[in-house]
């Protein structure tokens, strides 16, 4: 299991990025997904919470609703397209 407290986001400590996750699985909308992209991709940076979230990431992107999918995508495509920046996380493609 993830410890979200370990790792860091845009603002800070990542321990709040399981409650909005969770937020945005059970009632999705684009505030939340912009939030969620603020804090793991703000302006292109990346963070070691931006490579824990994506497996929630990958499974969204599973999923039936379309439009989510396809933002779970986009954030996981740039949060990869980031890998190469110092982000704290280590070598992440391993």
């Amino acid at each position: 299991m993830t410890d979200w407290a370990q790792l860091s986001h845009a603002y800070g400590s990542a321990k709040d990025i399981p409650v909005l996750l969770d937020q945005i699985a059970s009632e999705p909308s684009p505030e939340r997904l912009n939030d969620l992209w603020s804090a793991l991709c703000h302006q292109g940076s990346v963070y070691s919470a931006s490579f824990a979230a994506l497996p929630w990431l990958a499974d969204v992107a599973g999923r039936d609703d379309r439009e989510q999918a396809v933002s779970a995508l986009n954030l996981a495509g740039a949060i990869l397209a980031g890998s190469d920046q110092p982000h704290g996380a280590g070598d992440v493609r391993a």
